[in-house]
């Protein structure tokens, strides 16, 4: 008897499926600044603690190369410095085995565990856990 057995529990996401989600600008007394809370549509709520994958360009944010953001655009044009929106970021939690120096804008795919990021204003509305490069 043979079993078909699938190679990828992964599903391939889009970023126009990570644009299902609002913003609606709230104050934090604790923090004393304005912050955008998110309120995830249905298509993306499905995707939470699921196994993903997602490409896009590298953005580090620390010098020691240990913590990164996936963005839709490249840096010229990303949520921090080219007006992007918050949905067009990802939060990556590298693997161990990912640890590396990832150059400005290269180009990677990752899978990892999706998670959907409401209230911790010290994180992005989406990280990947355990994110591997592929």
């Amino acid at each position: 008897m043979v079993f078909s057995i699938p190679l990828s529990a992964q599903k391939l996401i889009t970023w126009e499926t990570l644009g299902d989600v609002k913003f609606q600008k709230s104050f934090s007394a604790e923090l004393g600044i304005d912050l955008l809370t998110a309120t995830f549509g249905p298509s993306v709520k499905a995707l939470d603690q699921q196994e993903v994958i997602i490409k896009g360009f590298m953005i580090p944010l620390d010098p020691l190369g240990t913590q990164y953001v996936l963005s839709r655009f490249p840096m010229a044009n990303c949520f921090f410095c080219g007006g992007a929106g918050p949905e067009t970021v990802v939060e990556l939690r590298l693997h161990p085995n990912s640890i590396r120096r990832y150059k400005m804008d290269e180009v990677h795919m990752f899978k990892g565990t999706l998670l959907l990021n409401v209230d911790n204003a010290e994180s992005l509305n989406y990280i990947i856990s355990g994110a591997e490069r592929m």
